[in-house]
């Protein structure tokens, strides 16, 4: 019994046993399917296709669309933004699974996002808005539930239970195509200044687990210089159309409504890209890489270059510079940020630069040389004299004419527009002093009048001095001439001194007014007096006669001598006697009477002797004698062919009527062209085959 017992026991301990072992295998595979799952995380598959809210979303209207001036069609917009904002609580309020079942399974789940983050007004451009407070209070309230979806959307860890990896996340984003490249354009230009630290861990995260978006970032940047360069030639369309239209049947105020339409435009698109481009480099600094290889920073110079000039005239012309000055202002500082941040891949410290480096840096600079307009607002900013000389001290291996050849074009391209902000400096500053001295010589003006109502016998300019003395006190200036307590200083003036500029005073450097120099008021007795003379003398007689010793003539001459004449005689002119003169006074025929000139002429051509007439043959004949001798032989044929055409002429007309004569003619001009002119077409064909003309 014994023995049975043992068994049963055995047995039954047994199958405690089993029933532990399976309960620990169940807990192992327990365990094992939940850390995989952890590292997976959740899977969004067919099957989850049900669990996706069947709904139609709304999509958002911008209010200047839908919104005229009608009160009816603004509660309309009103109550359909509020329908949309229902849409955003919807999605945020969803599991975890029917939220992506719902995005990936409806695509009209994220139809209200999109045409949001396309029609929405980023802070900049806020002006673009009804300035009403109900549409801006329901815009804001879509404003805030739109990125709240944005950021549920690029989340892949909700708690421990709700979560996915973060790879699978994004490739569900991108092969959905619910996230693309042109929304993280708008997501930057509109939420990249207030979500700033966010969006930048978004932005690492996209980049670095699905690769499929840094291509279709290429392919964006690439038709991003495709829209630059048919915006700048739409912009010189539209305003060379606009000329046409200015020479129209329009009235201004039609044409100046087109034109002001047509600028805003403009200048917002620019200030709107400008503000895309700067953002996203400024989130993700990575990008850069790729912005550069594909010439963004060449692109944005030229366009920069082209149309800062043509809006900028075009806008003075309308007189609207001070409306739309504030947004010409951020897009110009907006674009030059973007060149730099096109450059930030090269390393801007000075240590550690290798030669590719700085040759690639010196590349780049030189490539933006060519645009002008560009070149000096990106040196203004951020001094590229200065770079450049950082990279020359930190590279001397490289040809210094490279570098002073880059500072040597900048100094070029900088002069006309440091010498335009001189002269405005400068003109700024005569300005500011001329409206000082009026201002001056208002308040004198008021003083003088002040005490010359008391003592009119005055002159003003004694009265000036006398407020000089007492520090422009007019109320002291009459009690002293009062009192007549005036101090010596004062007194040596007349008192009927007239009031006299600065110009006049300083000029002559004297003051005529003062008793005892009463001789020098006349400017006669200023020319006059030659004291200075006496004073110069003896300064200018020290160049009259200066000695030179021996010593310092040989010093100044010393080279061999030349004998080679010394041979040759030279004969010596005797000594003519002063008195004797070269030839007899003559005096001047202007001098002479007309008489006296007329007997000196007949004179002079009256002479004895005969001329000798020269035996000339010229070179060639005198042509007018030619055309003479040509023209008597002409006359002699014309005679003498008039002379034998007459009984002819008059045989013929007599056999022949008037009526027969225009017919002839009326045929003959008929038919010239079949038989006349003996072959002409044939004859000039043949001259200009062979290059005759």
């Amino acid at each position: 019994m014994d023995v049975f017992q043992n068994i049963e026991d055995h047995t039954s301990n047994q199958c405690v046993f089993n029933n532990h072992r399976e309960q620990l295998i169940n807990l192992i595979i327990d365990l094992f399917l939940k850390v995989r799952l952890r590292h997976i995380g959740t899977r969004i598959n067919d099957d989850d296709k049900k669990l996706a809210i069947k709904r139609q979303f709304l999509r958002y209207i911008h209010p200047l669309k839908s919104i005229t001036n009608a009160v009816d069609q603004k509660k309309c917009w009103i109550e359909q933004m509020k329908y949309l904002v229902q849409d955003f609580k919807m999605l945020l309020n969803l599991s975890f699974k029917e939220f992506w079942s719902t995005v990936v399974f409806n695509k009209q789940a994220t139809m209200g996002l999109c045409t949001f983050l396309q029609e929405a007004a980023p802070p900049h451009l806020m002006d673009q808005l009804p300035q009403d407070g109900d549409v801006l209070t329901i815009y804001n309230e879509i404003d805030h539930f739109a990125y709240k979806l944005f950021k549920r959307l690029t989340t892949s860890s909700e708690n421990e239970e709700n979560f996915m990896s973060p790879h699978y996340m994004w490739s569900l984003l991108c092969n959905n195509n619910i996230i693309s490249i042109p929304m993280l354009y708008d997501i930057c230009s509109i939420y990249g200044q207030s979500y700033k630290k966010e969006l930048e861990i978004v932005f690492i995260e996209l980049f670095t687990c699905q690769k499929l978006y840094k291509e279709n970032l290429i392919h964006s940047i690439q038709f991003t210089i495709k829209c630059l360069s048919q915006f700048q030639d739409k912009i010189e369309l539209e305003i060379d159309y606009d000329n046409h239209i200015a020479q129209s049947n329009k009235t201004s105020t039609e044409i100046e409504e087109t034109n002001l339409c047509m600028i805003e435009d403009i200048i917002n698109f620019l200030l709107d890209t400008s503000y895309s481009i700067s953002n996203f480099l400024e989130i993700y600094p990575l990008a850069s890489i790729f912005f550069y290889q594909e010439k963004l920073h060449l692109k944005i110079a030229s366009f920069y270059h082209s149309i800062k000039p043509l809006i900028y005239k075009k806008v003075i012309a309308m007189n609207k510079l001070e409306k739309f000055q504030e947004k010409l202002h951020a897009s110009r500082l907006l674009l030059v940020k973007s060149v730099k941040q096109c450059l930030i891949h090269i390393p801007t410290k000075t240590t550690n630069k290798s030669e590719s480096t700085v040759e690639e840096y010196l590349e780049a600079v030189s490539e933006l040389l060519a645009y002008n307009e560009f070149v000096n607002d990106y040196h203004v900013v951020y001094n590229l004299t200065n770079d450049i000389k950082k990279y020359q001290k930190s590279n001397k291996e490289i040809d210094s004419t490279r570098y002073d050849y880059l500072l040597k074009s900048l100094e070029l391209i900088n002069k006309p527009y440091t010498e335009l902000e001189q002269k405005e400096l400068q003109e700024e500053q005569l300005e500011v002093q001329t409206s000082s001295k009026n201002i001056e010589n208002a308040k004198l003006r008021s003083l003088i009048n002040n005490v010359k109502d008391l003592l009119p016998h005055l002159g003003d300019g004694f009265i000036q001095k006398c407020l000089e003395f007492y520090d422009m006190d007019s109320e002291k200036v009459i009690n002293m001439v009062l009192e007549d307590c005036l101090p010596p200083e004062l007194t040596q003036y007349e008192f009927n001194l007239p009031l006299m500029t600065e110009y006049e005073d300083t000029a002559s450097g004297y003051d005529p007014s003062i008793k005892g120099n009463k001789k020098l008021k006349k400017l006669k007795a200023v020319l006059d007096d030659k004291s200075f003379r006496k004073e110069m003398r003896p300064f200018y007689e020290k160049y009259n006669f200066t000695e030179i010793t021996c010593a310092e003539l040989e010093s100044y001459y010393n080279d061999e001598y030349d004998d080679t004449y010394d041979e040759v005689e030279y004969v010596i002119p005797e000594p003519t006697d002063e008195n004797e003169k070269r030839r007899p006074d003559v005096t001047p025929r202007v001098l002479l009477e007309k008489k006296a000139v007329t007997e000196f002429v007949e004179e002079e051509f009256s002479d004895d002797e005969p001329q000798p007439v020269l035996n000339f043959q010229p070179f060639c004949e005198n042509p007018e004698e030619v055309r003479e001798r040509q023209a008597r032989r002409y006359a002699a044929k014309q005679s003498n062919r008039s002379n034998r055409s007459k009984p002819q002429a008059a045989s013929s007309s007599a056999t022949s009527s008037g009526s027969n004569v225009e017919l002839d003619r009326q045929r003959k001009n008929e038919n010239k062209a079949f038989s006349g002119n003996h072959n002409r077409r044939n004859a000039a064909r043949n001259k200009q085959q062979r290059g005759m003309f």
